[in-house]
């Protein structure tokens, strides 16, 4: 295992139960959930509240948190309560969720494959977006098998309208190259069109073995890629930024992550964007100081404002506890 930033003292971090009374008056309290739940992802629910989903636990495939004001969250129903019958549960992982239509969201999500030994990606549909949503396809949408399994899907709409989809090769789990690729998504999300192409792989010396998580974002005209490297068990995992003039690249990387390991969170990463109010937010994940690869309290859910510039760089405000400004 790689070592972790490890203080001798362990900082406070907010209770799952903390009151919203006790937070600071003008902002919040990071993290926003206190426990286990590894690469977020919020969305609009139902009803004007908002959705999180995540990584399996809790004995749910996907799990989901509910909130009225993204810092004071309730956990949900299992977003995912059934697999295909091609795949078994236990690593259901890093979901994500399209919306097509008031009633109709496509959610991309790692499983265990035909063969139990690699992951793949599924692709399952909803009439809501908590779910339940259900997979019937015959087998899995994209499986690498050559190259260690395909995961962290990321399904990404341009303003234009078309659909792509972005994942990562599991090549670390078989000691080869990892990459990031993307292939455009038919108006149904439920079919890749065309060949994929390869964007890059890890060859900065932070990202150590592998680059993983991709997550895209338009902002003037440019497409901004966050993604995720090195090991998620140690302090040394980050987040990194590339920009293209295109969503198919080619992506220029940034020479040094923009969001790292600080004295309150280790290994923040595995993150995703939305908007609020004309702000946006990154929610990641990020381990306790001192319990970095433990899993209690395991990887909790921390937000961080976003802000981009007309010349394509952006600022990711660092791992706060006493957060100043609200969602």
């Amino acid at each position: 295992m790689l070592a972790g930033c490890q203080p001798d003292t362990v900082p406070n971090v907010a209770s799952p139960s903390q009151d919203v009374s006790e937070q600071p008056a003008a902002g919040f309290t990071n993290p926003v959930y206190a426990e286990n739940f590894p690469d977020p992802m919020i969305v609009k629910g139902s009803g004007g509240n908002y959705l999180a989903i995540s990584t399996n636990g809790h004995g749910k495939n996907v799990q989901t948190l509910v909130s009225a004001d993204l810092t004071s969250w309730t956990p949900g129903p299992d977003a995912l309560p059934k697999l295909p019958s091609w795949s078994s549960p236990g690593k259901v992982w890093a979901p994500e969720v399209a919306t097509h239509t008031d009633d109709r969201y496509v959610m991309y999500y790692t499983t265990k494959a035909p063969r139990p030994e690699i992951q793949c990606i599924g692709v399952a549909v909803a009439s809501t977006p908590e779910g339940p949503y259900a997979d019937r396809s015959a087998g899995p949408l994209i499986c690498e098998e050559d190259e260690g399994g395909s995961i962290d899907a990321h399904p990404f709409t341009a303003s234009d309208g078309t659909r792509y989809l972005y994942w990562k090769n599991d090549g670390n789990a078989v000691g080869v190259d990892t990459y990031i690729s993307v292939q455009q998504l038919d108006a149904a999300g439920t079919k890749l069109i065309g060949r994929p192409s390869r964007l890059f792989k890890q060859d900065l010396p932070w990202e150590g073995t592998l680059v993983e998580g991709p997550f895209v974002w338009e902002n003037g005209g440019r497409f901004h890629m966050f993604y995720s490297a090195n090991a998620f068990y140690s302090g040394a995992y980050a987040v990194g930024h590339a920009v293209a003039d295109s969503p198919l690249g080619p992506f220029t990387k940034e020479a040094e992550p923009i969001l790292v390991t600080n004295d309150v969170a280790a290994g923040p990463g595995h993150c995703a964007l939305f908007e609020k109010d004309g702000k946006v937010w990154m929610v990641y994940h990020a381990w306790q100081p001192g319990f970095v690869g433990d899993e209690s309290p395991g990887r909790m859910m921390w937000l961080s404002e976003v802000e981009f510039t007309p010349e394509g760089s952006v600022t990711v405000v660092p791992p706060t506890v006493d957060y100043p400004d609200r969602p």
